[in-house]
């Protein structure tokens, strides 16, 4: 019987706003294993640096250099920031037509700067509007200039880019192999991606998006709000609530201190406003997503993201949310799961959703389990069109 030699899958590079994170995935009988991974921070937005495109250069030229990444085959994603989402509905038609469809309705609604745009899209039901039944289609929308830079980026580290990919698309493709049993592949689930700038609810169905929806509330601002409390800078701002997190995650603290009490209602009594704020945006997206789609309740909230662990945002929600909430861990039964964050990788291993999401692209952990129409590979195919090897 002929084998797949190449055992091998991309590198995952996620570039975030702070930091870049990359992952790389091999094929073992029953689980992936990790073959490397690299974290490295970028400077702040505020921090001087005159080029971002020069900061990440130099941090994935590092990572390949110090890591034992195999071969030059990359995934990379789109962030916040970088790209639009709009839901839009149409009449029922063959799935030939569709593409066009979606493509004239989205040039008359999207509006983003860096000229000629490039469109993908996941139809994620048929909803009822008014006497109708229409399809339900997420769009999303780059520009050319937004892709032609990061393709110029990787050219220049001599990556051969086999994909580029939209970060919910990640963030959800992260935990598809984790859906073994036949319910699952109905079982709706909610994960909050919460990133430094903002965050990203995504409703998925078994292996389809059915919803995607950006919130402009992130670490930065809850971040802010305790510098602002305190009278310190953001970088100690920061830092405290690491070791705030660490500590609430039964951690010690790199000083072997603890954060005293009173200090962490401080900074919980900061950071709250920020958490509402974003709890009522779940709130709505969870009230469209029922009346919409009319489906069954979702079985959790998940959380990922570099603030997953914020032990406010755990405290709000299930205050107000009915839904069990629980804290990611994309790589849980993944061989060499200690490569990443040693003794905190527990605690860390939420961040890694989106880079664990674009090294299993196409991998056979994921790919057996999508389903043939509306997946999430529909929405995350390449935005620089078909470049798999």
């Amino acid at each position: 019987m002929l084998r797949n030699r190449r055992k091998t899958g991309p590198i995952g590079i996620d570039i975030g706003t702070t930091s870049i994170k990359m992952l790389q995935f091999a094929d073992d009988e029953d689980a992936p294993r990790i073959v490397a991974a690299a974290h490295c921070d970028l400077p702040a937005a505020s921090g001087g640096d005159a080029d971002p495109a020069s900061a990440a250069y130099r941090a994935v030229s590092d990572s390949l250099r110090c890591n034992p990444f195999v071969g030059r085959r990359v995934v990379t994603a789109f962030g916040n920031g970088e790209f639009q989402i709009k839901n839009i509905r149409l009449p029922r038609m063959p799935a030939d037509e569709l593409a066009g469809a979606v493509e004239f309705e989205a040039r008359e609604r999207f509006d983003v700067p860096g000229g000629p745009l490039q469109f993908r899209f996941v139809s994620a039901s048929e909803v009822r509007h008014g006497n109708e039944m229409k399809e339900e289609i997420i769009v999303f929308a780059v520009s050319e200039e937004t892709i032609a830079k990061r393709l110029s980026l990787m050219e220049s580290l001599k990556l051969e880019v086999t994909a580029i990919d939209i970060t919910p698309c990640g963030v959800a493709r992260s935990f598809v192999r984790f859906l073994r049993r036949f319910d699952d592949l109905s079982a709706v689930n909610v994960f909050l991606e919460i990133g430094w700038t903002s965050a990203t609810v995504v409703i998925t169905r078994g292996t389809e998006i059915a919803f995607v929806k950006q919130i402009e509330i992130g670490g930065q601002h809850m971040t802010a709000a305790v510098s602002e409390a305190l009278g310190v800078s953001v970088r100690d701002a920061g830092r405290l609530r690491l070791r705030i997190i660490r500590q609430m995650g039964g951690r010690r603290n790199d000083d072997g201190a603890p954060v005293h009490e009173e200090l962490r209602n401080t900074v919980a009594d900061a950071v709250r406003p920020s958490v509402e704020r974003m709890c009522r945006e779940i709130q709505l997206c969870l009230r469209y997503f029922a009346v919409t789609f009319r489906g069954q309740r979702p079985e959790s909230i998940t959380f990922v993201g570099g603030d997953a662990h914020e032990p406010v945002l755990m405290a709000i929600l299930g205050e107000n949310i009915d839904i069990p909430c629980t804290i990611g861990h994309p790589l849980r039964g993944v061989h060499q799961a200690d490569l990443i964050g040693g003794p905190d990788r527990r605690t860390f291993q939420p961040a890694w959703a989106v880079a664990a999401g674009l090294a299993l692209r196409d991998s056979k952990w994921v790919e057996p389990r999508a389903a043939q129409r509306g997946t999430m590979e529909a929405a995350g195919q390449s935005l620089a069109g078909d470049r798999r090897a």
